[in-house]
């Protein structure tokens, strides 16, 4: 049994426009990440020897 052309059509877009929300959502998520992260490390305090030497020899 076929489904008419405009209920396929239909649950075509539904489908679409959920995979669109899920890839928005997860851009969303993704940059609150970033902006968590962002926000950790502008405010880590800075040691003045912390991180200027690097051993090399490791």
């Amino acid at each position: 049994m076929e489904l008419p052309p405009t209920i396929a059509a239909n649950a075509a877009l539904a489908r679409q426009n959920v995979t669109l929300s899920v890839i928005k959502h997860n851009a969303e998520q993704g940059q609150a990440i970033a902006k968590i992260l962002d926000d950790a490390t502008r405010s880590a305090p800075v040691g003045h020897a912390r991180g200027t030497h690097v051993n090399l020899s490791v």
